[in-house]
């Protein structure tokens, strides 16, 4: 009778990426307090605490492109205005990222690792061990700081849209995609670029090890060669 695969009594892994979405939860959770604070102590007339959220999703970006046309039969001028948003999107897309890719995605990972080195009996060794650093490091930090950064960016653009007398700067579309909205474009690039580079070479080391894992328990029972 094939022996049973030894329980590890815990998975190292899993437990490091349970901490980690444990101290990004607390994260969230300051920033909505904060978000929270700023909007009831608005209502509550208290001033220089900037907009609230909720004016930052309302207002959006506003850019307004006027057009003008001609009859040529009745000579009669037509126009028309059109109005787009953009600067609220990001604040929006930003904190929705952080919590699905920041907490949630973090958190699922620890369950892959969980049920591989603890349920299958295969703790993780050698090279694997890098990769499963550069997925937590590089993958869960780098997604996180670009939706947080978008999420910043998003909430500033949305705050010099709105007019001075709801709290905001007064701003047009131009100035805040020239000022904020674009400086900020590059780093969240790369930022998301490291965070799908730290994932791809999690998932590498955590697919590696599920097949050699597969292809050993495969193995006749008298087969002694050395694992691939």
């Amino acid at each position: 009778m094939p022996n049973a695969p030894v329980m590890a009594p815990e998975s190292k892994w899993a437990g490091r990426f349970v901490a980690a979405a444990i101290i990004q939860g607390a994260i969230a959770f300051v920033i909505m307090s904060i978000l929270v604070g700023i909007s009831v102590l608005g209502a509550l007339g208290v001033g220089g605490l900037g907009p609230s959220p909720g004016k930052i999703v309302a207002g959006g970006d506003s850019c307004t492109v006027r057009t003008t046309l001609t009859n040529n039969t009745t000579g009669a001028v037509l126009s028309g205005t059109g109005s787009c948003s953009n600067a609220s999107t990001w604040f929006i897309v930003g904190m929705i990222g952080y919590a699905l890719v920041g907490v949630l995605g973090i958190a699922v990972s620890a369950l892959f690792y969980q049920y591989l080195e603890s349920t299958l009996g295969a703790p993780y060794s050698g090279w694997r061990n890098i990769t499963a650093w550069v997925h937590l490091a590089v993958g869960g930090g780098g997604s996180s700081a670009a939706a947080l950064l978008a999420a910043y960016g998003g909430y500033l653009g949305g705050a010099a849209l709105l007019p001075v007398s709801s709290g905001g700067l007064g701003q047009n579309a131009g100035y805040v995609h020239a000022n904020i909205l674009n400086p900020l474009s590059l780093p969240i690039t790369i930022l998301m670029a490291l965070g799908l580079l730290g994932f791809f070479l999690g998932g590498t080391g955590y697919v590696t090890a599920w097949w050699s894992l597969r292809k050993r328990n495969r193995r006749p029972e008298g087969d002694k060669s050395a694992e691939p």
